[in-house]
């Protein structure tokens, strides 16, 4: 299915926010448990209305989203680099740790006596037991305990077990379930735990909810477990043309013992394959961070090359690669090898050298026909360079802090995912972007192009002081596909 069968018609809008750094969770002060401050760069950007279909493409451009709050982390300089990740689910067999936790949360569901008569009742063939031990059903094993496939003409099972896939919507029991899995997993208090801050986090997505073809769902939803008639697991789910992504997932302190993290992975790769989804995305990779290092157990994980846009194999290859460097870019890897065998060859006298030819005219213009100077490093402290190892290319302003007060256009910093500014400026004429400042009358009618603002003309590419300069941070960023589907959102914030 194409992208552009998924579109649901209705108007996507982003605000852009801008580079910012903020303090990680990931590698915390081992001693005062404290967030290593100023450590975490990303760009942001808000939304408040946005298609499935757009959030697709931005999330294969290694974006996420937190509420309404969109972002792409500067994997080069952030102290814990997030990789996106995703999972063919056809092509996914669970290992055994994997199979005995949903074979354990069966029998633990179903109880002695129902297996029992079940076995007695409708025994198995000698061809369906061969068959089972030489391959495993993800899709019945999920559904064997639930309450819908059970058989009724035999003892009852030892408890009621209910899967739902619900709105996203806010409702007391949610928030329980969530006040109890803050308190107990995350430790967290009673002030920080909030129902308004659930309401913002986990419910009601700016995502348009729709079903394509009929029967497949688009949006965010609550896939929600319910164990005895009380919800004891709830998973946070973003319904995308092709890819369920997982965006939370929370369980009450009953449930700890049944390995719910497990359960949750298995059942949402089940609902990938059988909605249709193709890929099954578990969030950001965080090799650096041992305890977020789970999801590459679920195999064959590919990870998103914020260079080349490709996606890698999660190979043994590319951890030892993630363990030597900061940052991992395979198709840079890749390149470099090539570089130095051809060096090498050339040192061997197997490929003749010769001299360079002139410089071609390569200065760069805006779409108004007036040159784009290349910025000049600030000569301060920010605007030194690091490396990670001795073969990678120098990273100007290193840091996230650095980046972020260099006041250096995002094209500039060189940002992994980020397109350069003249490639941005040869594909997309900034003056036709849509801008939005709020309905006229209803509908879309507060839809405008960049160039009817008067201010627009006046402003850079180049300076992201500016009008203009902040549209073309924003349009790298995102893409052009993306910014040619969305309005840029100067409207009122509610």
């Amino acid at each position: 299915m194409a992208l552009d069968d998924a579109a649901c018609g209705k108007l996507s809008l982003m605000e852009p926010i801008g580079y910012q750094c903020n303090s990680c969770g990931y590698c915390k002060n081992d001693e005062t448990s404290q967030r290593t401050p100023n450590s975490r760069g990303s760009y942001y950007a808000l939304t408040k209305s946005l298609c499935p279909k757009v959030y697709q493409m931005l999330l294969d451009r290694g974006w996420r989203r937190s509420g309404e709050t969109l972002y792409i982390p500067d994997a080069s300089r952030s102290c814990c680099p997030h990789y996106t990740i995703r999972l063919p689910a056809s092509d996914f067999t669970p290992n055994r740790d994997q199979r005995q936790a949903l074979n354990r949360w069966n029998r633990h569901v179903l109880g002695e006596q129902y297996s029992i008569e079940l076995t007695t009742k409708y025994p198995t063939s000698k061809a369906d037991k061969k068959k089972a031990n030489n391959t495993f059903d993800l899709i019945k094993t999920i559904h064997e305990s639930e309450q819908k496939y059970l058989k009724t003409d035999i003892h009852p099972s030892a408890h009621r077990f209910e899967i739902s896939l619900e709105e996203d919507t806010y409702s007391e029991e949610k928030f329980a379930l969530f006040e109890n899995y803050q308190r107990n997993v995350h430790k967290e208090g009673p002030d920080d735990i909030t129902r308004n801050g659930f309401r913002r986090f986990l419910c009601n997505s700016p995502l348009h909810r729709h079903k394509i073809d009929k029967t497949k769902q688009l949006g965010s939803y609550h896939q929600c477990y319910r164990l005895d008639g009380q919800l004891v697991a709830m998973g946070v789910l973003d319904l995308l043309p092709h890819a369920v992504s997982a965006v939370y997932f929370m369980y009450h302190e009953t449930l700890e013992q049944w390995s719910p993290g497990k359960l949750s992975a298995l059942r949402e790769t089940a609902l990938t394959l059988e909605g249709g989804y193709q890929y099954y995305y578990m969030g950001y990779y965080i090799h650096s961070c041992l305890k977020m290092r789970y999801k590459g157990h679920y195999r064959p994980q590919y990870v998103l090359d914020f260079i080349s846009g490709q996606w890698d194999l999660l190979d043994d290859e590319m951890r030892t690669l993630m363990e030597e460097k900061k940052f991992v870019s395979m198709s840079c890897e890749r390149a470099r090898k090539k570089s130095q065998t051809g060096s090498k060859m050339a040192l061997d006298g197997n490929i003749s050298t010769r001299a360079p030819e002139p410089p071609k005219d390569e200065t760069k213009r805006d779409n108004n026909g007036d040159d784009i100077p290349e910025p000049e490093p600030e000569q301060n402290e920010s605007a030194t360079t690091t490396t990670t190892t001795s073969s990678d290319p120098p990273i100007l302003h290193p840091t996230p802090l650095a980046a972020m007060t260099s006041h250096l256009p995002l094209t500039s910093l060189s940002m992994p995912g980020i397109l350069p500014l003249a490639n941005l400026l040869s594909t997309l004429d900034l003056d036709t972007i849509n801008v939005y400042f709020g309905a006229r009358g209803g509908g879309d009618g507060g839809v405008y192009e960049m160039q009817d603002i008067v201010s627009w003309q006046t402003g850079s590419p180049t300076n992201p002081r500016s009008l203009k300069g902040n549209v073309a941070d924003f349009a790298a960023a995102v893409g052009v596909e993306v910014v040619k589907a969305v309005a840029v959102d100067f409207s009122p914030r509610r």
